[in-house]
């Protein structure tokens, strides 16, 4: 199908899930408060998966960046990655997070992404790039709590079309 991950990353999704890499986000039991004054989501502009509407619906005061590639283009390996931008785009972040009050941050990266597919990166190389944006936020010190999110556009076992989101645990 269109537009959804390919059967051999749709396998590996099931496997990452079995092993508890990634875990359904249940925003009712993950949140518990910590995003009381919204939090900043950092997005993909790609329509075709837009975690836009899944964020709003989580976070009371949801501001969003949306750039092709969303948290993706903040990873030093990313093919496209220019440290400039990547640098200007954090500051970005901290800034609009000062002034909006809040420490919250949703990093959603997803699949397929096709920023992820013009530099030739697959789904096991968006993860872990995923983990090393995590970690570079994490480092900073200036967030009370990082989401790391992954949305994803597949087909289950029943031949539904279906849409989650997960959290990528990274092993903290």
């Amino acid at each position: 199908m269109s537009g959804t991950v390919t059967a051999e990353e749709n396998e590996m999704v099931s496997r990452l899930k079995k092993q508890g890499v990634l875990k359904r986000f249940q925003p009712e039991t993950e949140l518990g408060g910590v995003a009381k004054n919204g939090g900043v989501a950092v997005i993909c502009s790609d329509g075709d998966i837009d975690a836009e509407p899944f964020h709003r619906r989580i976070s009371a005061r949801p501001h969003a960046i949306k750039l092709f590639g969303g948290p993706l283009i903040l990873a030093p390996r990313f093919g496209g990655y220019n440290h400039t931008l990547a640098y200007e785009i954090m500051k970005n972040i901290k800034q609009g997070m000062a002034v909006k009050k809040t420490r919250t941050l949703y990093l959603y990266f997803h699949a397929p992404c096709g920023m992820a597919a013009e530099h030739k990166h697959d789904l096991s190389e968006v993860l872990e790039m995923a983990k090393s944006v995590y970690q570079r936020f994490r480092d900073d010190g200036s967030f009370a709590r990082v989401f790391l999110l992954f949305h994803v556009k597949r087909v289950n076992r029943a031949g539904n079309l279906e849409e989650n989101t997960y959290i990528i645990n990274v092993g903290e």
